[in-house]
């Protein structure tokens, strides 16, 4: 059986990344462009016009990277693996 400690770290870093990344996904998707001075959402969805694309690219990829592989050591310790 799995303690509270075991498992809560791993899911709250796994889902707020994940998120993180789904949601900046989705603002790339709609064109949002994000940045100071912009509200909240668009911060959070915008991409930042002071970076390439590459960049941008690389930073999303990184918030779903470390999201889904937190879930992935998550399931794993579940099941026993």
């Amino acid at each position: 059986m799995l303690t509270l400690s075991d498992w809560l770290p791993l899911a709250t870093v796994g889902g707020a990344f994940t998120v993180l990344g789904f949601l900046k996904v989705y603002g790339f998707r709609k064109g949002i462009i994000g940045g100071g001075g912009r509200p909240m959402a668009c911060r959070l969805l915008g991409r930042c016009p002071s970076w390439s694309k590459q960049v941008n690219v690389g930073i999303t990829a990184l918030f779903l990277a470390i999201g889904l592989g937190n879930l992935t050591i998550l399931v794993a310790r579940l099941l026993h693996l």
